[in-house]
């Protein structure tokens, strides 16, 4: 998933995978991801169903992308988009050593997702936000909304400013701000999950045309 060094120039930033780095420091501390993620809980309240097409922005090697395979099935599909090149390797060797037909591999810039316009039923930001730089998120979240079809929906997951864990603790966005975001790039707030200890869970929808 995008990450932002902040020793790096911009020019690279956004190079590493959150989700290594995500599991990595969990482990450290002697504790799974799933534990607090709930990942099998998550892709339940996304509502997908089978035939739909979802994209998984920052997917890094695959935390929740072949979880979403399975939620939309053999006829669904799955954009995983990355900008990280080492973790789209990974993620698509294990989607061609599986035979998966349903995982489309993107490879992404900061503010260009490359998922065409209207594509998606549905698009899942996944601890990805905290991680761009703070003047290129919203250019990232209208990208994404606009690959994703009028009355689709839009998940949004980041840390909370009170997250139980020293991971990113310098680069979390209050919640307020990640609301605003989601408004500003033309999305309406339709339900706030709380059963994650240490993120935020927001469903938007994209309004239907005009």
């Amino acid at each position: 998933m995008r990450r932002s060094p902040w020793r790096l120039p911009v020019s690279i930033l956004l190079a590493i995978a959150l989700a290594t780095t995500v599991c990595a420091a969990a482990e450290k501390k002697g504790e799974s991801r799933d534990t607090w993620q709930q990942p099998d809980r998550v892709v339940k309240d996304l509502g997908l169903k089978p035939g739909e097409v979802v994209a998984d922005i920052g997917c890094g090697s695959g935390y929740f992308t072949f979880r979403l395979a399975k939620a939309v099935g053999a006829d669904g599909k799955v954009y995983a988009e990355d900008i990280s090149d080492k973790a789209l390797k990974s993620l698509k060797d294990r989607v061609e050593r599986d035979k998966l037909t349903n995982i489309a591999v993107v490879k992404g810039d900061a503010t260009d997702i490359k998922i065409p316009a209207a594509a998606c039923d549905a698009a899942a930001v996944i601890n990805v936000v905290h991680h761009v730089p703070k003047e290129k998120r919203l250019g990232l979240m209208k990208d994404v909304v606009r690959a994703v079809k009028p009355g689709g929906r839009l998940f949004l997951i980041d840390w909370r400013m009170d997250a139980k864990t020293k991971h990113d603790l310098k680069n979390r966005i209050p919640k307020d701000e990640l609301l605003a975001l989601g408004k500003d790039a033309g999305l309406v707030l339709e339900t706030e999950f709380d059963y994650l200890v240490n993120q935020v869970f927001f469903r938007f929808t994209k309004p239907p045309a005009k």
